[in-house]
């Protein structure tokens, strides 16, 4: 059985694994020609092209594309939040969005003005959960539904 918390987590996991997939159209957009463009150093030195110290700390690192079973567990996930309401599903949207931004609580206060609310934060946190206990239940739901075998 999974528990509330138990969802909101694979949630915010779901949505940091859609972060990590990469936008095909933007690609496609930058690639300009086959052959790259010349970057000129304009300051020889300590620094290397993408203008860096020379220690590997300095230089951010990539996340990991994102693995079949990755994909498969935010799908879902977000097959979960079909159970609530259109509008309820932009509520929980926006406040896991600010968890898996590193958030420590959901900004209530923040989340009036995308969802056309001047007053009540405290409402809209009543909203949230309200509608992430129909995803709890059909999390649980799912996961007690029997899994049809495939034959080759």
């Amino acid at each position: 059985m999974y528990s509330f918390a138990d969802v909101e987590e694979r949630l915010v996991e779901a949505m940091l694994v859609m972060k990590r997939l990469s936008d095909r159209e933007a690609g496609w957009l930058r690639v300009k020609a086959s052959w790259p463009d010349i970057i000129r150093e304009r300051e020889l030195g300590d620094y290397d092209a993408r203008g860096y110290l020379g220690n590997s700390s300095d230089i951010p690192l990539k996340p990991l594309p994102a693995t079949r079973k990755d994909i498969a567990m935010m799908e879902e996930a977000f097959a979960w939040v079909l159970a609530a309401k259109p509008d309820d599903r932009r509520l929980i949207a926006l406040a896991i969005g600010a968890l898996a931004r590193g958030e420590k609580r959901v900004p209530w206060m923040k989340l009036r003005k995308p969802m056309g609310v001047t007053r009540g934060a405290d409402g809209l946190r009543m909203r949230y959960e309200r509608a992430m206990r129909k995803v709890v239940i059909a999390a649980n739901a799912s996961k007690s539904a029997p899994v049809a075998c495939q034959t080759l």
